[in-house]
């Protein structure tokens, strides 16, 4: 079962929301950041269990955070969903992210039963436990 995950989304809102469907779920260590330029290195150093990972941030997208996390060899394998509203803006890049089993795009919004299945999609082991 997932313990440790990952939020990095700019939006106060959605992090309340996913933190409370994260823990609805079962999930108890949830770690939060606002900034991708802040989360990535704390990603690399102590990589979570999964990340949830918004497009649209200032400072460094995060798309280029999902590549730097790709290239370093503590994150390479990590799972990763890959949020957006603007679904739209990514299409040229959804074949690179859709090539990697270990990525999976979620369109915003989304409900609990999606959450669910992206996560069983990058983590395969993960089981529900409500």
């Amino acid at each position: 079962m997932l313990q440790r995950i990952a939020v990095v989304d700019d939006s106060s809102e959605f992090q309340q929301l996913i933190d409370v469907m994260l823990q609805y779920i079962g999930i108890r260590e949830i770690h939060h950041w606002a900034s991708s330029v802040e989360a990535l290195p704390k990603l690399i150093q102590n990589p979570p269990e999964l990340l949830i990972l918004d497009v649209m941030m200032s400072g460094m997208d995060g798309l280029n955070v999902w590549r730097e996390l790709r290239a370093q060899p503590t994150t390479k394998s990590l799972p990763v969903i890959v949020c957006t509203a603007a679904i739209n803006s990514i299409v040229h890049q959804e074949a690179q992210l859709n090539a990697d089993p270990l990525t999976v795009i979620l369109p915003k919004p989304f409900t609990l039963d999606e959450l669910r299945q992206a996560m069983s999609r990058v983590a395969p082991l993960w089981q529900v436990v409500v």
